[in-house]
């Protein structure tokens, strides 16, 4: 077990608080995309809707960094939740996708801050010694909060429309906003002079590019979610119309791939070096890959069940070491900077990613966008592998190496 005492009460609150709320976005994202399918929306809307949630990370990752880095991480914490609260009420009755899509987008930048602003206040919670395990904790029931919210979101659509579970998810809303009040642990950091006297601050980008190890890993797995992301347009296609499954079917295949990032992420925790965590970051996104591969071929809907296990697997090896990477690797001061850059970068290669599988799928079949989906992350991955420099991997003795970021931190 983690063992954390020092901020032990403020990481159990703030893991509850984060569990919940993922739970509750789980049961709503199935909920809103069973709505737009069965509203007769093509893919391309589909697609359009999932880009928005995540187009707010690319386009204000510098001002969501920099705002992280300049100001109190409660009232930032609170404040997102109750922007999150207010959009996602009236999602429970709308059905025209213009205003879902704009609603979907508000909350993508209260996610986006929330999200950077809890990455970089965990690290003060638990200590620099007890950040591998805690991410990894972290993650792993997070994901586990979400092996279930598919297949509830199935179940509560089917039996009560979709109206409750998006319900389900303002109210976690409410609960995550509450953990933020109660946590003491507070992140308020001081704005300090530059070099050259001036009070500008670097932004993630910059600070992301200076690091020999994050730069290059995180330019791969951005080309492999660029061509692997397109599938989450056409899973719900697959299921009920290639495979001729209903709306629990698919609610069971998204919650059995999150199983298998609960035992990727719990694996995660166990790798204890820079040089370790790059490998299995680029081994578990070859292993997702070829799980993706293996969606084309599924002859009946029950067997998706042992190929997401062994996607998600590979899943959550991949993204826990990368998270683990990132925060390890960067000065406290600049967390919130390099926290909102890797989500831009990720983000915004996901975003594309929907938007292109929406119009790859007016010309191709589910079966055809997984095959090639899948295959092509597999060769990034490899390229990925032979270009991996490992002795510039392993951290400088006496602690993880920071990223250059010195005076100019705020």
């Amino acid at each position: 077990m983690l063992k954390i005492y020092q901020g032990r009460r403020d990481f159990l609150i703030a893991l509850v608080g984060r569990m919940v709320s993922a739970f509750g976005d789980g049961v709503a994202l199935v909920a809103i995309t069973l709505r737009v399918q069965a509203d007769g929306a093509p893919p391309y809307q589909v697609g359009l809707m999932l880009a928005a949630g995540v187009a707010p990370q690319v386009l204000l990752a510098r001002r969501i960094g920099r705002l992280v880095d300049t100001h109190d991480s409660r009232r930032l914490l609170v404040t997102g939740g109750l922007i999150e609260v207010a959009a996602t009420v009236p999602l429970i009755f709308l059905h025209s996708i213009v205003p879902i899509v704009a609603l979907v987008a508000v909350l993508g930048v209260a996610s986006s801050m929330t999200g950077s602003t809890w990455s970089a206040l965990i690290p003060r919670v638990v200590g620099e010694d007890q950040l591998a395990e805690a991410i990894s904790t972290q993650q792993s029931l997070s994901v586990l909060a979400l092996v279930a919210a598919p297949a509830v979101g199935g179940l509560l659509a089917g039996a009560f429309g979709t109206g409750l579970p998006i319900a389900l998810d303002a109210a976690t809303f409410v609960v995550v906003t509450v953990a933020a009040v109660l946590v003491r642990t507070r992140r308020v950091p001081e704005r300090t002079p530059a070099s050259d006297g001036s009070q500008a601050l670097r932004s993630g980008f910059a600070i992301l590019r200076t690091d020999r190890v994050l730069a290059p890993l995180f330019v791969g797995v951005a080309l492999v979610v660029l061509l692997v992301g397109m599938v989450d347009v056409v899973l719900v296609y697959l299921v009920r119309e290639t495979l001729h499954a209903g709306g629990v079917w698919y609610g069971v295949a998204e919650a059995s791939w999150m199983v298998g990032m609960v035992g990727g992420a719990v694996g995660a925790g166990q790798v204890g070096t820079d040089h370790g965590r790059v490998r299995a970051t680029i081994a578990g996104i070859a292993v997702a890959c070829a799980g993706v591969a293996a969606f084309a071929v599924a002859p009946v809907v029950w067997i998706l069940v042992p190929i997401s296990i062994f996607g998600g697997i590979g899943n959550g090896y991949a993204g826990t070491c990368l998270s683990t990477l990132l925060l390890s690797r960067t000065a406290d001061s600049a967390r919130g900077r390099i926290s909102a850059a890797a989500n831009a970068i990720l983000g915004g290669a996901q975003g594309v990613s929907l938007l292109l599988g929406g119009a790859v799928a007016i010309v191709l079949s589910p079966r055809a966008i997984y095959a090639v989906g899948g295959l092509l992350g597999l060769a990034a991955a490899a390229v990925l592998a032979v270009m991996h420099d490992a002795p510039e991997t392993e951290p400088e003795p006496g602690g993880p190496r920071r990223t250059t970021e010195s005076v100019a931190a705020g």
